[in-house]
């Protein structure tokens, strides 16, 4: 089962706290973001895939007081895969909502501590047949980063804590969360026995620092995350504890602003469901942009880098050009982006040797915020 990087990162997006933060003061401050976007991702022989995903992440965030505010998040998720062996190619397609998420948050004092609750609600396909479950499998995926990387986990709660204070110029932050989810069923059985699944307590442990640095700010945060087994039908498993480290800096350079931004994710050795021994694994990505103003207009080019080394497979490999834009219409801040990948993946052939495929993919994203 993948565990995505998306909540690791929305959590150093917390834990690093600037300076305090200006908070909303009513409920109609209601804030908005929806970002429909485009993946797709080819591979060449040996592996001979085509995934893609069309996704619309919506994301609301009420600010019910100045110290309470409530967010809500959800998404529609359409992913196909065409699968090519021997000759013959299958499909495996899986479509509808995602669960949806729900979080409140508590400020105590002057932004220096934030309590969090939150509970995954059930409204996403928990339970996949075996035509849906290629299609449901490869968008786990930590390397390719799909940005709905499942369509459903079954209910589950978190709760949290974080705080910060200033550090001389720095800004210090810590937090600590707890996740559990309840059993499901992720297989259809069609008739035959249920495959229940009970995945293990996930325990995270945040610090990050962030400064101002000229007209930007530079920020470093590391996160750790064990988990307990999972059962999957009385085999119990591990597939490791995590370790992310992210760093961002951006100033003023020239006529422009540079962004440079690095994150680089290890996990630790696991076990499979059949007892079988799983290997550590390694992702480390890191973008480059420069923006520079047009008008009203903020025109982005960026270069992103990524290498997946893993145990006992050749290292994968992906480069993605891309080119961002912002802009506002009838007030709304709107942020177009379209990006091309090319790169190698570890694949097996049919001789059971390891080797790597060609990978090409395109990207195109529409982000819309309110507020």
């Amino acid at each position: 089962m993948s565990r995505g990087l998306l909540s690791a990162f929305a959590a150093f997006a917390i834990c690093a706290l600037a300076a305090p933060a200006v908070r909303a003061q009513s409920i109609f401050d209601i804030g908005a973001r929806i970002a429909p976007q485009f993946h797709s991702y080819k591979i060449d022989s040996p592996s001979n895939e085509k995934i893609s995903e069309f996704a619309v992440p919506l994301f609301v965030l009420v600010p019910v007081s100045s110290s309470f505010s409530v967010d809500v998040g959800t998404s529609f998720s359409r992913s196909h895969v065409e699968q090519t062996t021997a000759g013959k190619t299958t499909t495996s397609s899986i479509s509808g909502l995602t669960d949806t998420q729900v979080r409140g948050n508590y400020v105590l004092g002057n932004d220096f501590v934030v309590l969090t609750a939150g509970v995954n609600l059930p409204t996403g396909r928990s339970t996949v047949t075996s035509q849906q479950q290629l299609a449901a499998s490869l968008i786990g995926s930590d390397f390719l980063s799909f940005p709905i990387s499942n369509m459903g986990t079954g209910f589950g709660g978190t709760g949290g804590v974080a705080m910060a204070r200033p550090l001389g110029d720095w800004n210090l932050g810590l937090g600590l969360s707890m996740r559990r989810s309840a059993r499901y069923d992720p297989y259809d059985a069609a008739g035959g026995t249920a495959l229940h699944y009970q995945p293990g307590n996930e325990y995270r442990a945040r610090a990050g620092v962030d400064r101002a640095l000229g007209t930007g700010r530079v920020a470093v945060g590391l996160t750790y995350s064990t988990f307990g087994n999972d059962n999957l039908s009385g085999s119990v498993y591990n597939t490791g504890n995590r370790w992310l480290t992210q760093a961002s800096l951006d100033n003023t350079l020239g006529r422009g602003q540079l962004s440079l931004s690095a994150w680089n994710l290890f996990r630790t050795r696991g076990t499979l469901v059949d007892s079988s021994a799983l290997g550590h694994e390694n992702i480390t990505n890191a973008t480059v942009a420069y923006g520079i103003s047009a008008g009203s207009m903020v025109i982005e080019p960026n270069v992103e880098g990524r290498v997946w080394m893993q145990e006992g497979l050749p290292t994968s490999a992906l480069t993605t050009l891309g080119i961002r834009t912002q802009m506002s219409v009838m007030g709304f801040s709107v942020l177009p982006s379209v990006g091309y990948s090319l790169g190698r993946l570890a694949a097996v052939d049919a001789n059971n040797v390891s080797t790597t495929a060609t990978l090409t993919g395109l990207h195109a994203t529409l982000a819309i915020r309110i507020r």
